[in-house]
């Protein structure tokens, strides 16, 4: 599909015209601050481009994103964040190299060769990738065979070797890796795999501990609560629309009804409604935002299935749903995809609020000239055919014009808990009336969906298949050979180097049938199940008799979850989108082994999908609807979220026990993030629309966590994570400061935390104090102030006025930043009237600790 953007071509140039200016006047302030302030000394002169700007009003500052250069070169992962408020640059926090000593080595390989070692890497045999520069050919019609690439310079052993950035998308394995090679001699220096995975894992933490409380989760919406969705917020856009949905905060089916929804959009994050670019109208689940569609053959074709209004004039998306153990999921495919096509378009508008917007390189196919570069809107892929009991989320890249890669979320079915699983069909009309038998899937090859394969059984001449097996002897046939001998996967690939379709393991020793692991044998293509031992004794029999038995290996997903209807693991994936996109450079910057993009995930899902009677100890789960578990269990984490540390007892120590596990990392974030919200809803105010009112805890604490995400470094720990929050609050007036570090603190995350080695996951050590300002007892010292300062905020200087008392008795006095670091120390005579100076202290909140006679007092003090 080409989008013809002429008709805003005028208004674009204009935009970036005045978008480039605003990049020159940042550009001039760092080059001044670089050579002016001692913070930079040893890069003053150091070459840079900015990547981005970020106007944000919650901070009240400009967030700027540095790439430092070399020549016409930029050095990979060599970045700066400058913050800029009001003309001047108040922070500049980078990693920049001291090029001084380095040499800059030729390259002695070129792309090409590097691509071709990429490819090996990554054991993708497929002929015909290349590399693409192509400027001006459209994203959707680029294929998985044209590889986006960037040069750079990597700092190792102080030099700069040259090397190509590749990022390649491989459709038939669903493979998405960025890898970076050397040009001087091949070697890999970085790969990083782009999708996301969030596949249930039970055994996720080392020690194996389960949650046994029997605390229950207060989370069931009521259909009158339902009803009471956005839709009296919506204007007119293009045309009207209504969908039948469970209605945001609404988690899953069984937390409540759906219901109709009527123009559900923000028109500032989505001027055009859902489904128009500005410049193509649609009448199916496709728009600026998001294309949601059917993908059961997993080919990734934007093409798939996607439900058409039922009426003609205003959109109508009203699709029956009906689940029960003996339905198929698949009954349901018009109404999952306007499931997931609203819960992507919800979760774009409430984000765009708190700052996920074009300049931050958001999901947009048109963005109106805010900034960006647009052309990646969400591939929304329901019933993707990858597999089952997963979704992911590959957040794509967004890096120039004619750089850049869509998104793209891939949504499962489950079949957890599902006692009977039909994979074997009988085309005979009398055979077909024999009882269902449960069967056993693979953990390789072709997972089996809707429209599987259909062909004769034969029984191969060596039945166990542990061997070579004639070339030819069973092609367009399904193998039957018996379970023992061999790995299951070598079975299937001698099955199909010999011509096979499919594969069906018998169990001749049990009537069990069980699902096979892979022992690591690749390049199988074809699907296979196992049976127990009655079914596969009659199918012998019967061949032996000199019947022929056609079979239809297919998997209609009787029982089974869908997760497109699932809102919070929607909402958990698109997480992955955002945090990847607002940290840094926009990818490959969460990528170290303490990361915490799992956390991020959950604590939006949780923040979205909140119900309005729920509370601080109310414990919640995560993927209970997905998982086929109760409302109140723990679903796909090991605890459930509240701040009861007698059901939820993670500290950051835990990540000692995670061996790496980033869904067992993540969990203990979200649960330190989870504990923020309900402290900030304690002190603010507690609303489960986190959109209804800006000032409520709610908000706020979404507000500070998306601002955190901008502020962190490439590749956080939980330090840096923490300490960006931090800083969002300093910039946002700093008013929740030590309630941040009392949060954090409780959990083992207070200042003397640390995170060790960046590349260890068993060295984090807990921390549970907090800065000496913050210990004080706030309610006492508002209560029995012995002293006041003023002018506050100060300019230069400020007085302390204390009681007056007789004689020359002397206070301490220590100015403390919200780091908790003392930043100045003096003592003086308490009925002293002479000024304290501010020189040298960064424009920002303070704590002034007064302590006489080992009494401490501390009032907040703002420094402009």
């Amino acid at each position: 599909m080409k989008i013809n953007q002429l008709s805003k071509c005028a208004g674009i140039g204009v935009f970036f015209l005045f978008a480039n200016l605003n990049a020159q006047s940042s550009e001039s302030l760092i080059k001044n601050f670089m050579k002016s302030d001692v913070s930079a000394r040893g890069i003053e002169n150091a070459e840079f481009k900015i990547l981005n700007e970020d106007d944000s009003p919650s901070l009240k500052s400009k967030i700027v994103n540095v790439q430092q250069y070399h020549g016409t070169t930029p050095i990979y992962k060599s970045l700066a964040k400058a913050i800029i408020r009001d003309g001047k640059v108040i922070s500049f926090n980078n990693n920049f190299q001291k090029l001084s000593s380095n040499a800059v080595i030729s390259d002695k390989i070129d792309k090409s060769e590097a691509l071709s070692t990429a490819l090996r890497h990554l054991n993708i045999t497929d002929s015909g990738f290349q590399t693409w520069d192509a400027q001006n050919e459209d994203a959707l019609n680029k294929t998985d065979k044209k590889v986006d690439n960037l040069r750079f310079y990597y700092e190792k052993n102080n030099s700069l070797i040259p090397a190509q950035l590749f990022f390649i998308n491989e459709n038939k394995e669903n493979k998405s890796f960025a890898v970076l090679v050397s040009l001087i001699n091949g070697e890999i220096l970085e790969s990083n795999n782009m999708i996301i995975e969030c596949s249930f894992d039970e055994d996720h933490f080392a020690d194996g501990s389960q949650d046994q409380s029997t605390h229950l989760l207060n989370h069931v919406i009521t259909t009158e609560q339902q009803a009471k969705s956005r839709t009296e917020k919506s204007t007119k856009a293009i045309t009207d629309a209504t969908y039948n949905v469970f209605p945001f905060p609404l988690e899953a089916p069984t937390f409540g009804s759906r219901a109709l929804v009527t123009n559900p959009w923000d028109l500032d994050a989505s001027p055009e409604g859902w489904h128009s670019t500005g410049n193509t109208n649609y009448t199916n689940t496709s728009g600026n935002n998001v294309f949601a569609y059917v993908d059961n053959n997993a080919t990734n074709n934007i093409n798939g299935f996607s439900p058409q209004s039922s009426s003609t004039g205003n959109l109508t998306f009203d699709f029956p749903f009906a689940e029960s153990t003996t339905l198929s999921a698949y009954e349901n495919k018009s109404s999952a995809v306007t499931n997931l096509f609203y819960a992507n378009n919800m979760i774009h508008d409430i984000m765009y609020k708190f700052g996920f917007r074009e300049a931050n390189k958001n999901f947009q196919t048109n963005n109106f000239g805010k900034g960006g570069f647009g052309n990646d809107a969400v591939r929304a892929e329901a019933y993707d055919g990858s597999g089952y009991n997963n979704a992911n989320f590959n957040a794509g890249y967004e890096i120039s014009q004619s750089n850049y890669q869509a998104p793209r979320m891939q949504m499962f079915l489950w079949n957890q808990r599902v006692s009977l699983k039909t994979r074997l069909f009988y085309t005979d009309p009398i055979l077909a009336t024999r009882p269902a038998v449960n069967t056993g899937s693979a953990g390789f090859g072709r997972p089996l969906m809707e429209i599987g394969i259909t062909g004769d059984i034969i029984i191969p001449s060596v039945p166990t298949a542990c061997t070579s097996l004639t070339t030819g002897s069973l092609t367009g046939k399904i193998a039957l050979v018996t379970h023992s001998g061999c790995s299951y996967d070598v079975k299937t690939r001698n099955a199909q180097l010999a011509g096979a379709i499919g594969v069906i393991v018998h169990r001749t020793n049990s009537n069990t049938a069980v699902d096979m692991a892979s022992s690591g044998v690749t390049g199988i293509s074809i699907p296979s199940i196992m049976i127990g031992k009655a079914e596969g004794d009659f199918i012998t029999a019967e061949l032996t008799a000199g019947k022929t038995i056609n079979v239809n290996l297919k998997d209609l997903g009787v029982g089974y979850k869908n997760s497109s209807f699932d809102n919070g693991i929607i909402v958990h994936e698109y997480g992955h989108g955002i945090s990847n996109r607002l940290t840094s450079q926009g990818y490959a910057c969460l990528q170290s082994i303490e990361q915490m993009g799992e956390g991020w995930s959950d604590f939006f899902a949780l923040m979205l999908t909140n119900s309005p009677n729920a509370s601080a100890t109310s414990p919640r789960g995560i993927g209970t609807y997905s998982n086929n578990t109760a409302t109140n269990a723990s679903g796909i984490r090991q605890y459930r979220y509240t701040t009861d540390m007698t059901v939820n007892p993670h500290t950051y120590a835990n990540t000692n026990l995670t061996g790496g596990q980033q869904h067992a990392i993540g969990e203990i974030w979200a649960t330190m993030l989870w504990d923020l919200h309900w402290k900030m809803a304690e002190k603010y105010g507690y609303n489960s629309d986190v959109t209804a009112d800006p000032n409520s805890g709610s908000a706020k604490t979404l507000q500070l966590v998306m601002d955190g995400l901008k502020l962190q470094p490439c590749n956080p720990s939980f330090i840096s994570g923490r300490d960006a929050i931090l800083k969002a609050d300093e910039l946002a007036g700093g008013a929740d400061n030590c309630l941040i570090w009392n949060v954090f603190a409780r959990r083992g995350l207070g200042v003397s935390a640390s995170a060790g080695s960046a590349s260890l996951i068993n060295d984090q050590v807990n921390g549970f104090d907090v800065p000496e300002g913050c210990v004080l007892a706030t309610d006492d010292i508002a209560k029995n102030k012995t002293f006041g300062i003023y002018p506050n905020p100060a300019k230069g200087e400020f007085f302390i006025k204390t009681a007056p008392t007789v004689g020359n008795a002397t206070v301490k006095v220590d100015i403390i930043d919200l780091s908790g670091k003392t930043v100045k120390s003096l003592e003086r005579k308490k009925n002293s009237s002479e000024s304290v100076s501010t020189q040298g202290l960064v424009r920002g909140t303070y704590l002034v600790v007064i302590t006489e006679n080992g009494k401490s007092d501390a009032q907040k003090l703002i420094v402009e």
